[in-house]
Parts: structure tokens; sequence; C-alpha cells
């Protein structure tokens, strides 16, 4: 077996009619900072590019991470929708952006 070195995801790149809107979009909404096309935090690092949005619906989406359920329906409830998911491994909470894109509030089951 080869060992591969340890690898993280550092950045997502999501594209968008509009950059800076969509950055300052999740900026009001999740507490972060937008940088123009940039959206920070601690260990968050999203670039909104100019592009075709995807619009592929739930088929792409991608998650925060919190550290508990009441965690999730708190943001759930900040974010105004539903915990819409709660499956065998963990519970979640889906938001669109204007562009159609998928993001979840999510917690593992523990």
């Amino acid at each position: 077996m080869n060992l591969l070195p340890a690898l993280w995801l550092d950045h997502l790149s999501i594209p968008t009619n509009d950059p800076g809107v969509l950055a300052q979009w999740y900026a009001d909404r999740l507490n972060l900072e937008a940088r123009g096309n940039k959206l920070v935090g601690p260990g968050i690092s999203i670039f909104f590019v100019k592009g075709n949005p995807l619009r592929a619906g739930d088929a792409f989406h991608f998650g925060f991470r919190v550290e508990s359920r009441s965690a999730v329906e708190t943001w759930a409830t900040h974010l105004g929708v539903p915990v819409a998911f709660q499956g065998e491994d963990y519970f979640a909470a889906r938001v669109k952006d204007p562009d159609g894109n998928t993001f979840e509030i999510y917690c593992d089951r523990l």
C-alpha cells in the first residue's frame, strides 16, 4: 500500500453572474467576512468567480459542520429554514443561495 501525504480541502470556487454580490449574501447570512469576491472565516475560503451558475440543485452541495444538533437548529432558525434532513449519520439544515446552490449546516449524529 502506498502511503500518501495528508491533504485537506483548502478552498471552493463557485461560478456566479455577480461574484461580489453572492460573496456578500453569504457573509451576511453566515456571519463571515466578504473580501471582494472571497468569503473568509475560520478554516473557510470560498471564491466566487465570474461565470455561469452551476444550477445543479441538490446534485452538488457543500456543508458547514457544527458541533451539535442544537447548533444546527440554531442556524436553521437564523436562516429561516427547517432541519430538513435527519439521516442515520447526520442532521442538516439546507439552504439555497440566490443562484440555486445548496449548502448545509450539519452535524454528525452522536
